[in-house]
């Protein structure tokens, strides 16, 4: 097993030489974003370094409540910007979001922690950076789910219209549109599946390496995490999408 490598605080430091080529191609280009990119930068520093010591102080002192003091806020976080996303939800439908997330990434975390993996379920060393990958796909394909659907409701508001007219019930009416959103938040983590191992190697598996993993051993939890992955995203925009759009009707079946 080769050692991990430490990166020395000059050779970080000079990773953001490449922002001024971004900035760069900003002002050729005359987009002006280099404020909202030096901003973002700067927000995504503070955060993993913030988030860096708190992980450190936890895998020091494995205590549970810390770890789900994490975990929590971890998820509450990710629910309420897939919320604030989404502002056009209903009260229910929120609920359904908020529980479809949440229900999805727990059930799977604890099947790749004490069926996959094998380890207890409040190690921070797994349950963490796994929970967090899991928490972070789940986050993106409801959100894109959810605009998705939005954008297919308005898109055909008219047929809509002259289906309840007509009498057509409202769950015939919307199954064409959950299936097109499920598909539209599930592409992108499928796309990102097949190119993996041709095209790039992924994250996981990059950083596995670079801390001293085999590369045979690191392919095998690359893929248990993309297969959770895939699984979390279609499971909780399944359910969000699914039970969701059950409550853009009334007891008359009027939208």
């Amino acid at each position: 097993m080769t050692e991990a490598i430490s990166m020395q605080l000059g050779g970080f430091l000079s990773i953001y030489l490449l922002l001024l080529v971004i900035a760069g191609i900003f002002t050729y280009c005359k987009i002006p974003q280099t404020k909202f990119l030096l901003l973002g930068t700067l927000q995504m520093t503070v955060q993993l370094i913030i988030a860096g010591y708190v992980l450190l102080y936890i895998f020091q002192n494995p205590s549970p409540i810390f770890v789900l003091t994490y975990l929590s806020l971890m998820v509450g976080f990710a629910v309420a910007r897939t919320l604030r996303k989404n502002p056009w939800l209903n009260r229910k439908f929120k609920w359904i979001t908020a529980l479809s997330v949440i229900g999805t990434c727990v059930s799977i975390t604890s099947f790749m922690l004490l069926v996959v993996i094998r380890k207890d379920i409040l190690t921070p060393q797994y349950v963490i950076p796994i929970s967090g990958m899991l928490v972070s796909a789940t986050m993106n394909g409801a959100t894109l789910a959810l605009k998705s659907f939005k954008e297919n409701l308005d898109s055909h508001k008219q047929q809509i219209e002259v289906l309840l007219n007509i009498g057509t019930p409202p769950d015939k009416i919307l199954h064409p549109f959950v299936i097109q959103s499920l598909e539209t938040a599930f592409l992108p983590t499928m796309n990102s599946m097949v190119g993996m191992g041709i095209i790039a190697l992924p994250g996981m598996m990059t950083g596995q390496i670079l801390a001293g993993a085999m590369p045979n051993e690191a392919v095998l939890y690359q893929i248990t995490i993309m297969v959770a992955n895939c699984t979390t995203v279609c499971l909780s925009s399944f359910c969000l999408l699914y039970f969701g759009a059950r409550t853009l009707w009334n007891d008359r079946y009027q939208l």
